[in-house]
């Protein structure tokens, strides 16, 4: 509930100079969107799940705020993965065959292009507009009304949201294993979510790719059957049954014309 409800009050964020949702129809517009992201690469079902639930606004408007909101999350994603990643690779035998300069620039390099790259997102955008047909370059206007306190209380809430994925990851982890987990094993988790977003997999058909990133990182601590449970258990709180209350609610609206 933290999780999604989080995700929802970005977007309610986003989208409220457009249209003024409520905290309920945004949660579940939110999860009416994950009902088609779950069966897409990189829930790219997202934003068509999202503009269906939203008829009354343009299209590229729904897309525009899902897309700044997905930037903040990245932005959780690869900032706190590669902080962690770092330490990883420096202080535990997973870096042994780099030599220690070359692991610290390796990591800082990545991190820096990470950080270029959101934060001249609106740059980005804006460059695109200029080689958009007019109809759908005035839809972007919507960017202008993204000032810097607008966006950090979006990445403040993207963060609350990743904090209660990793601890919720964290604690699957310690339930399966007989809780046997160190909690330096924290640090192991978001590099788990960083390698895991590389892969451009439907997220109903990830959770192969969940297991063999925690087996790499969590292999020394816990037997396969536990990471295969753990990782089954959030991939299907998190994914796949918020997925099906959002198909509901997504076939009820459509019936409805709403």
């Amino acid at each position: 509930m933290v999780n999604w409800n989080a995700e929802a009050q970005k977007f309610k964020l986003l989208i409220k100079s457009e249209i003024k949702l409520s905290n309920l129809r945004a949660f579940l517009t939110i999860l009416g969107g994950m009902a088609i992201s779950n069966f897409t690469p990189v829930r790219t079902g997202e934003y068509i799940g999202r503009g269906l639930l939203l008829k009354s606004i343009h299209p590229v408007k729904v897309i525009i705020a899902t897309v700044i909101g997905n930037i903040a999350q990245v932005l959780m994603t690869y900032s706190l993965g590669l902080i962690c990643l770092a330490g990883v690779l420096l202080f535990t035998d997973m870096g042994s065959a780099l030599p220690g300069l070359s692991k610290i620039w390796i990591v800082l390099a990545v991190f820096l292009l990470i950080l270029l790259v959101v934060f001249n997102a609106k740059r980005i955008l804006k460059f695109v507009k200029k080689h958009l047909p007019s109809i759908l370059a005035k839809t972007f206007k919507l960017i202008k009304k993204y000032d810097r306190k607008l966006f950090t209380k979006v990445v403040g809430i993207a963060f609350l949201r990743y904090c209660a994925f990793a601890i919720q990851f964290y604690l699957l982890l310690q339930l399966f294993s007989g809780f046997v987990v160190p909690v330096y094993g924290l640090a192991f988790i978001p590099v788990a979510y960083l390698l895991q977003s590389i892969a451009p997999v439907p997220a109903i058909s990830d959770v192969g790719v969940r297991v063999a990133v925690s087996q790499l990182l969590f292999g020394s601590y816990l037997t396969d059957n536990a990471i295969l449970q753990a990782v089954t258990s959030l991939w299907f709180i998190n994914l796949i049954f918020p997925g099906l209350i959002g198909t509901f609610y997504l076939l009820f609206s459509t019936i409805r014309g709403k």
